[in-house]
């Protein structure tokens, strides 16, 4: 029987000194049972999977029988998961790497330290504000503007003509002036400018009266654009473009955030497989420990040189693999402080210990393919940001049409003015307001010869609508190839999954018999020499399909995250929403309540093309994109031809 502390020699010690006392009828018996049992074991042993004890099972010490007992009949095979005991998920989550300090976590402590702290989120986020800000510059254009204007002026100027002073030979006049006003640009072209202007002068002019004099003048001035740049679209198409250039910096900064997040989940996960990894490999080294003092014990016996070299060879690979998976391990525990960021996390050595508190076991979830892609046309960011692209050329073509047309500008100025003597402007003030006004009014057209430049820009412009559709629909075939990929994948981890559970199984049975037969059959040469081999052997298959079956946990979770990326719902499924505050452009990435798939809203019309929602204004104005008929209707086939 096997022992934790000494070097007992297996339960058939009692037929081996049999076999000292009597060594003709006894040890002959001895080897008919033991040619017996393995013949009863070769018939009666499958390598059928059976529900696994945690550690290896040992005899019955109570059992009178001069042999050893085989292993029992395996159950029915089965292919749940959950038939194979995850012994070595509670000492994954204690401390393994002998560090003085642990640290452990979940993952939503993960992804709420990463959503706050993470540098790389930060700048996307700070970047997306800096878009939005670009809206309030360009529409801040219309905001009326202040004019104030003030200054003294002297004229010293020698005259050539009695007809300009009466006499004097040089005329010299001083001006004082002061103007304020307001001017405004409208969002259909027009230019409003609206002054007040009051001054004094006095003259050395004999013609000059009255002398000195205060002067009042209140002119209105207006020109607006009536073919060429004129209209809603055309003024107002820097904010638009800005709008639009927002909304592709809002689909990027989501796009970014879910690649920085599957980053971390992968290294969170991984940092779970190495560390099972690293107990699984472990415990080989222990169970190789175990045959080797075996082994050494029964030196005098029926062990030779040549199993104690094979045991030896094959602890110092096992002991080289353990090696690799603890620096592997520490690789990954500096892999996930960088991605979250956190200034608690990166301020801490090597000497800490980082342990994942993970559930590997998820359901498998059921996702429709048509499901998955319609998800993926109405969340994926990257659509989304195509579709802005196309609203951004459909811009284009509206702002290049106007350009086409002559420029016909309608200039309309009126002004009032009043005059005192003895430099009362205040009263010229008043005066301007008791007689009629001034008026102007002018039409300005010009049209340049063949209009080459403005015809080519057209042509430009819908040469870029056609080249951004064809990337839109590009993008959707991306994202259905995407799609498609991500959910055969996770499919397939899913039924990879159970198929290492019943491999795991199975490789925890075949050691178990290499082991009775180990028991049974010992000595240094003939055939019986490659039983401690197979049993070493064995025990590294048995390892390693609990590596690859813990593998195969992680891969599935992985690969329902990609999916969950890959359909643009991995922030909703994952409980992160980016927010503005109010009308504000600070952006903050909220942690919310997490959405389940099949929760999500499933568009029903995925080819409804509307202009107005194309031409959507951040700033709350509508309809500031006219698609032309064709445009629209090629767009529509786009979208009808991906679905």
């Amino acid at each position: 029987m096997l022992a934790t502390g000494g070097l007992i020699l297996l339960g058939m010690h009692s037929p081996v000194l049999r076999a000292e006392e009597t060594p003709g009828t006894s040890f002959q018996q001895f080897l008919e049972n033991a040619a017996r049992n393995m013949a009863d074991a070769n018939r009666r042993d499958s390598l059928q999977p059976e529900t696994p004890p945690a550690t290896l099972s040992t005899p019955d010490s109570s059992s009178t029988n001069d042999t050893l007992a085989l292993p029992p009949e395996p159950p029915e095979v089965t292919t749940a998961v959950q038939t194979v005991a995850p012994w070595w998920e509670s000492i994954a989550f204690s401390g393994l790497l002998q560090t003085p300090d642990q640290v452990s976590f979940d993952l939503p402590t993960v992804l709420t330290d990463t959503l706050e702290t993470s540098p790389r989120i930060s700048s996307v986020s700070r970047r997306t504000s800096i878009a939005y800000e670009k809206i309030v510059q360009q529409n801040a254009v219309f905001d009326p503007t202040l004019l104030l204007e003030g200054g003294y002026g002297r004229v010293n100027d020698p005259v050539g003509s009695t007809l300009t002073t009466g006499g004097p030979d040089r005329l010299i006049q001083n001006s004082v002036i002061a103007s304020g006003g307001f001017r405004k640009l409208t969002r259909r072209g027009a230019v409003v400018d609206l002054t007040q202007e009051l001054g004094t002068l006095d003259s050395n002019s004999l013609f000059f009266e009255p002398n000195p004099q205060g002067n009042s003048r209140v002119s209105l001035s207006i020109t607006q654009p009536l073919l060429a740049t004129s209209g809603e679209v055309y003024n107002t198409r820097l904010v638009t473009q800005a709008s639009i250039d927002s909304r592709i910096a809002w689909q990027e900064m989501r796009s970014e955030v879910e690649s920085h997040l599957v980053d971390t989940f992968q290294a969170f996960w991984r940092l779970y497989e190495r560390r099972c990894h690293l107990v699984q490999q472990r415990s080989l080294i222990e169970r190789g420990e175990q045959i080797a003092r075996i082994v050494d014990g029964r030196a005098d016996l029926d062990s030779g040189p040549l199993q104690r070299i094979k045991v030896q060879r094959r602890l110092a690979n096992d002991r080289d693999r353990q090696i690799e998976i603890e620096a592997e391990l520490q690789r990954l525990q500096v892999r996930l402080r960088t991605l979250v960021g956190s200034p608690e996390l990166t301020a801490m050595n090597q000497s800490v210990e980082l342990i994942p508190l993970a559930n590997p076991e998820i359901p498998k979830e059921d996702i429709d393919l048509k499901d998955a892609i319609v998800r993926g046309l109405e969340y994926r960011p990257d659509i989304q940001a195509a579709t802005q692209e196309l609203a951004s050329a459909g811009l284009g073509i509206n702002v290049t049409r106007n350009e086409l047309k002559p420029q016909l500008d309608a200039v309309f100025d009126a002004y009032l003015s009043g005059l005192r003597g003895n430099n009362r402007f205040f009263q010229a003030f008043g005066d301007q307001f008791t007689e009629g006004p001034g008026l102007t009014a002018t039409l300005q057209y010009s049209l340049p010869y063949g209009r080459r430049a403005a015809r080519s820009r057209v042509r430009e412009a819908r040469y870029r609508y056609q080249q951004r559709s064809e990337e839109l629909r590009q993008s959707l075939l991306v994202a259905r190839r995407e799609i498609e990929t991500a959910l055969i994948q996770a499919n397939a981890n899913f039924r990879l999954r159970e198929s290492k559970a019943i491999t795991l199984q199975a490789a925890i049975r075949e050691e178990e018999i290499a082991m009775r037969r180990w028991e049974l059959l010992a000595g240094d040469g003939g055939p019986t020499a490659l039983v401690l081999e197979d049993l070493l052997e064995t025990q590294k298959r048995r390892t390693e399909s609990e590596q690859l079956f813990v593998t195969a946990q992680v891969s599935s979770i992985i690969s329902l995250i990609e999916l969950q990326k890959a359909m643009g719902t991995l922030l909703m499924t994952e409980g992160a929403e980016p927010s503005r505050c109010g009308n504000t452009s600070q952006i903050d990435i909220l942690k919310m309540e997490p959405v389940e798939i099949d929760q999500l809203h499933t568009p029903t019309h995925v080819t409804e093309w509307s202009p107005q929602v194309v031409g959507e204004s951040l700033i709350g104005e509508f309809g500031l994109i006219e698609l032309e008929n064709s445009a629209v209707d090629d767009a529509a086939s786009t979208m009808e031809r991906m679905e």
